[in-house]
């Protein structure tokens, strides 16, 4: 294997380590909300924590992606976020567990800017598309960190127990294999700030994956306990329902470059945004395991290439580093986990965690007429 191969196969096991780490914490979710004695209003507003803590972080990661390079961002920024998702598994309240998934979120922010714009310098050096590649990675780390989360609770083996097991040796894999990452572009060390907002036109293609992200959110944060508390899965059967989900995302990603090369970024979206809809919607409304699952791979086929695709014509965007063009998209398209969990918390407590799901649907419209729209005033 020749050296541009071997780093760009590191690059995309830093994203699956950091797909696996994070997973883990999905299927634990309805034991944390038993164990701390939860309703679903009180863990919508804990879940809030992660997204606030990304938030708070793109605003900063610019000065320490400048301050130590991109690469050394990957490394020590992806080994930071995974050994902080220990910190979950040691709240004792509902306040303390808001607070250690905000720490959780700061340093998500690092690490996805930087393992994206290190794809993006790929892209440009080697001449092709890799982006829905790395993301693939990403999501075929989900499935495992699904399973084996799922696998783990249905041992009846406790969270704490489980993070301080995996956590430590994933982040000391991801510090291995981001050494061995690409070395960064000498041409982009500019003393630049760190972050500023996106002109008009880069604004509006920010906009494109919020949809698709609140629906993987909420698949990712919710799903789980839907399926235990509405659809009488047991622990194992949650996971494997999620992993499908992952699984799904996993293989359209592989094939998300190549369709964008034959179809084009858009046509791809608007198709991706109708799938995702129709699956988000199924999947509320599901009362059976298997049914859930069915959908569940729609709506993973449906949100898998739209934020790849839109973070890859991002960061090619002329005028601005690549760092800071996915730190704005990042920073814009996430504001979908800040709303999501209050949202969807607020309104299963009115209408039913099913009724708020399916009430996600018409987020499916979104990418597609955006990207429409976009292309329209571009042409």
């Amino acid at each position: 294997m020749n050296l541009d191969r071997q780093r760009l196969l590191a690059l995309q096991i830093v994203f699956a380590l950091n797909g696996l780490g994070l997973a883990l914490w999905f299927p634990r979710i309805p034991d944390v909300k038993a164990a701390l004695d939860l309703d679903v209003l009180t863990l919508a507003f804990c879940l809030f924590g992660l997204p606030a803590g990304t938030m708070a972080g793109f605003l900063s990661v610019g000065f320490v992606t400048r301050a130590i390079g991109v690469r050394a961002a990957c490394v020590w920024g992806g080994a930071t976020f995974l050994l902080s998702f220990i910190l979950p598994a040691l709240a004792w309240n509902a306040v303390t567990l808001g607070l250690a998934l905000f720490v959780c979120g700061l340093t998500i922010a690092t690490i996805e800017v930087a393992m994206n714009a290190k794809a993006s310098q790929v892209e440009r050096d080697g001449g092709r598309r890799v982006m829905t590649r790395c993301h693939a990675f990403w999501s075929f780390g989900t499935v495992a960190g699904a399973l084996i989360g799922g696998a783990i609770a249905q041992q009846g083996i406790g969270f704490l127990a489980q993070q301080v097991a995996l956590q430590p040796p994933l982040a000391a894999a991801t510090i291995y294999c981001g050494l061995r990452l690409l070395p960064d572009d000498p041409s982009e060390t500019g003393a630049e700030p760190g972050f500023a907002l996106p002109d008009r036109a880069l604004l509006i293609l920010c906009l494109i994956p919020i949809g698709a992200l609140l629906i993987e959110g909420a698949m990712m944060e919710w799903s789980a306990l839907l399926l235990r508390e509405h659809v009488a899965a047991n622990p194992f059967q949650t996971a494997l329902v999620f992993a499908l989900f992952a699984l799904a995302m996993a293989f359209m990603r592989l094939a998300g470059d190549r369709l964008a090369e034959m179809f084009g970024p858009v046509p791809v979206i608007l198709v991706s945004g109708l799938l995702m809809g129709a699956g988000i919607l199924g999947f509320g409304l599901s009362g059976d395991v298997w049914f859930s699952a069915i959908v569940a791979v729609v709506t993973g086929v449906g949100c898998a290439n739209i934020y790849p695709l839109t973070m890859s014509m991002v960061a090619q965007a002329p005028g601005r580093r690549a760092e800071r063009n996915v730190a704005a998209l990042a920073l814009i398209a996430f504001t979908a986990f800040l709303i999501g969990p209050p949202a969807i918390g607020v309104l299963a407590h009115l209408f039913g965690l099913p009724a708020a799901l399916a009430l996600l649907a018409p987020l499916g419209l979104v990418p597609g007429f955006i990207a429409t729209r976009t292309r329209a005033r571009a042409r």
